[in-house]
């Protein structure tokens, strides 16, 4: 038997936590989800959960910890490192985006403004990573996903 898919959302929004998860259930609602509030208790989810997740949405603008200062500490961390990163947020500058590269994030997808969007980038996300195929590929097409609608 296969592990299960999961997927770990850190924003500080309850509603924007709300509205990608309830995306995420009706997309499939066999994956995983975790969602929490801020920088520190995304590493905590990591060290504390049974399975880590395999991709993780972040945030930037958190309180305790921002997304910057996660994704530097899961790209510095032997056991978190390898884990996709999409940083997920309602910026979309350009200086955010090679920062977010720079850092080791696999993508920079600003937040979409519809459950329609989310729904349809989650199925994207889920297929990618349920084939075992979480690369760069994943974000150009999301991307394109994005700038069509």
């Amino acid at each position: 038997m296969s592990k299960a898919t999961k997927i770990l959302l850190a924003d500080d929004d309850k509603d924007d936590r709300e509205i990608f998860s309830e995306a995420l259930a009706s997309v499939d609602a066999n994956v995983l989800y975790e969602g929490v509030e801020d920088g520190e208790e995304a590493i905590e989810a990591l060290s504390d959960a049974p399975n880590r997740p395999n991709i993780i949405f972040l945030d930037i603008n958190m309180p305790v910890m921002n997304g910057w200062d996660v994704l530097k500490k899961l790209k510095g961390d032997s056991t978190y490192g390898d884990i996709p990163v999409i940083v997920y947020s309602t910026s979309s500058g350009e200086k955010e985006k090679r920062t977010a590269f720079d850092l080791g994030a696999l993508c920079f997808v600003t937040k979409p403004d519809s459950v329609k969007l989310i729904k349809a980038m989650l199925e994207i996300v889920i297929l990618k990573v349920k084939s075992n195929d979480v690369s760069p590929q994943l974000c150009r097409e999301i991307q394109r996903l994005l700038r069509q609608a």
